[in-house]
């Protein structure tokens, strides 16, 4: 204790692990993170870090005791330890239950995104006092190999986006705005008409549209550096003067059941567009167009490329794929 007095402050009473695990989510995150954080952060808790560490003392965790525990959680089946196939009606259970383990492990990113919250907690400790050192840091884990992004061709993109038009997609502005403009898909569908000055030819980017835990919410975007204010290609202005035509229409059409909202991209009775269902809405129109299957994500790739092609000035083809111009 006269060594740790040298070092610092002590604590003269210790939580355990799961106590303050509990804490640090309710006290500290939920406040001052965004939801998907909190949620996130939460679900590892919950599932994996409470289960393995929750009972331990929190001055009496070491690196050791970490490292057993994360060796553990990689090789454990997830559908097994947290009864997933077992919480399934009796006729509809397939594997762990049935005696049939599917070996649902955790992926390599997984574990480290487990590793990365335990050791965000235990950081907060250690500005407490509560710890004098961080017992997570040297933990050793697999490699995380990143998946290697997909991307278009310029000529698939035209000719995905040809096709959106040629059916007159009340979404083809939205895959525009991916492609020619780089958003992200709930950068997209959080969009609202007061972010978009089309005599100008720019467009706003300061809210996105999230599903967390049963709730859509339309809130700030993910980063500060991703809001922006871009210039629109005159692909871009020509496809949203389409959506606000057909935004009209669909109003009209609709009557009563409008139910009104500044978003640009709605659904035909004017409420928000679910992130999930614009997704499968993609994945349709590439079947649609002949195009190979790729992701909202992966085709913000697309962006710098198809810019160059449709001859826009590096200066004002942002790419904001990578967060710089397009091009040097």
């Amino acid at each position: 204790m006269h060594q740790q007095a040298k070092a610092g402050p002590v604590a003269t009473s210790v939580p355990t692990v799961g106590s303050f695990l509990t804490y640090w989510l309710s006290e500290i995150i939920e406040p001052n993170r965004a939801p998907l954080t909190y949620a996130t952060y939460e679900t590892f808790v919950r599932r994996y870090i409470a289960p393995g560490l929750g009972a331990k003392r929190l001055d009496r965790l070491q690196s050791r005791d970490v490292q057993t525990w994360i060796n553990q959680v990689a090789r454990t089946c997830q559908c097994c330890s947290q009864g997933k196939d077992a919480a399934r009606a009796k006729q509809k259970r397939r594997c762990c239950a049935a005696g049939r383990c599917c070996q649902a492990v955790p992926s390599t990113r997984t574990v480290s995104d487990i590793r990365a919250a335990l050791r965000a907690a235990l950081t907060h400790a250690q500005a407490e006092d509560l710890i004098t050192k961080n017992p997570a840091v040297p933990v050793t884990l697999a490699t995380v190999r990143r998946r290697r992004g997909k991307s278009w061709s310029s000529d698939e993109a035209r000719k995905f986006l040809e096709s959106a038009r040629h059916d007159e997609d009340p979404l083809y502005a939205a895959y525009a705005l991916v492609l020619v403009v780089g958003l992200r898909k709930g950068e997209a569908l959080g969009l609202t008409w007061k972010d978009v000055d089309l005599d100008a030819g720019e467009l706003t980017v300061g809210r996105q549209l999230q599903r967390v835990r049963g709730r859509l919410l339309h809130r700030d975007t993910k980063t500060q550096a991703s809001d922006a204010t871009l210039p629109l290609p005159e692909i871009r202005l020509t496809a949203l003067k389409l959506r606000s035509k057909q935004r009209d229409e669909a109003r009209e059409t609709a009557g009563k059941a409008w139910q009104e909202s500044d978003l640009v991209f709605t659904t035909r009775d004017g409420t928000p567009i679910e992130p999930r269902n614009f997704q499968r809405s993609w994945q349709t129109r590439c079947d649609k167009a002949g195009t190979r299957p790729i992701t909202v994500h992966d085709a913000r790739r697309t962006c710098a490329s198809l810019l160059a092609d449709l001859d826009v000035h590096p200066r004002v083809a942002p790419c904001r794929c990578s967060g710089t111009p397009a091009f040097p």
